[in-house]
C-alpha cells in the first residue's frame, strides 16, 4: 500500500513561563492508503496535538514529516493550505453543520471553497444510504445523521486522508456503530482513516490500534 503519511522522530513541546512541557517525543508513525488506524490514550496525552500536526494545523515541531510524498519543511503556508483543502478531510466530535443550508449544500461546501461544484454530494449521500435527507436542514435530522453528513462533507473533495477526532464521542452506541461502519467504508474505498478516540471498543474497529503513552505511539495488543 502507498504510504500517505510518514513521520520520523516527531517532537513537540509547549513553553509556559520558564517551564517546558514535552508533549510528543521522538515519535514515529505511518499510515497507508486504504488503512484505518485508531489512536487511544488519556486526555492530555498528546493525541489532539498529534492530529493537528498531521492535519497541517500546527507547524511548530521538530522531526521529519512526509505527507503524500512531500516534505512539509519544503512547503510554504499557501502550499500547505491548498494541500490540506484538497487532500485532507476532518471530522470532529460535533458536526458543525451550517443550519441555513440543506444537508446536500453543507456537503458541497468544501468543493465551493475550491471553486468547483456538481452533484458529488448527492452521489455520496446515495452511496452511504442517506439520499432521503439530502434536501433536509440540519434541525430536521437526528444527531447520528448529522454526524454522518459531517463525514460526507469531509469526504466531498475525495481526500487521501480522513482525520477523525472523537467522531463518536457525542453519539449513542447504535449511531456510533453506524459512523464507524461509514469510516470503514471510506477506508475500503481507498481513503486513509486516522481516528482518535477514548472508546476502546470503537478503536478496535480499526486495522491497527496505537496507544499514545508518554508522548510516543505504541502498538496496542
Amino acid at each position: 500500500m502507498d504510504k500517505i503519511v510518514e513521520i520520523k522522530a516527531l517532537s513537540k513541546a509547549y513553553t509556559q513561563g520558564h517551564e517546558q512541557t514535552l508533549v510528543l517525543e521522538e515519535l514515529d508513525f505511518h499510515i497507508s492508503r486504504g488503512e484505518f488506524v485508531s489512536i487511544v490514550g488519556p486526555s492530555g496525552s498528546g493525541k489532539s496535538t498529534f492530529l493537528n500536526i498531521v492535519g497541517l494545523l500546527d507547524d511548530v515541531y521538530s522531526g521529519e514529516i512526509l505527507l503524500f510524498g512531500r516534505r512539509l519543511e519544503d512547503l510554504d503556508e499557501d502550499q500547505k493550505a491548498l494541500l490540506r483543502l484538497k487532500n485532507i478531510g476532518f471530522v470532529f466530535q460535533f458536526d458543525s453543520l451550517l443550519p441555513e443550508f440543506t444537508v446536500a449544500e453543507n456537503i458541497e461546501m468544501p468543493a465551493r471553497v475550491l471553486g468547483s461544484g456538481g452533484r458529488k454530494a448527492r452521489e455520496l449521500l446515495k452511496r452511504f444510504g442517506l439520499e432521503a435527507i439530502a434536501d433536509k436542514f440540519p434541525m430536521e435530522i437526528s444527531g447520528g445523521e448529522k454526524q454522518r453528513a459531517a463525514m460526507l462533507r469531509a469526504l466531498r473533495n475525495a481526500p487521501a486522508l480522513l482525520i477523525a477526532d472523537e467522531p463518536t464521542g457525542n453519539l449513542d452506541r447504535h449511531n456510533s456503530g453506524v459512523v464507524l461502519d461509514d469510516l470503514r467504508r471510506a477506508a475500503d474505498g481507498g481513503t486513509a482513516v486516522l481516528m482518535v478516540t477514548h472508546n476502546e471498543e470503537a478503536a478496535r474497529r480499526a486495522d491497527r490500534v496505537l496507544r499514545m503513552n508518554a508522548g510516543r505511539l505504541e502498538a496496542q495488543p
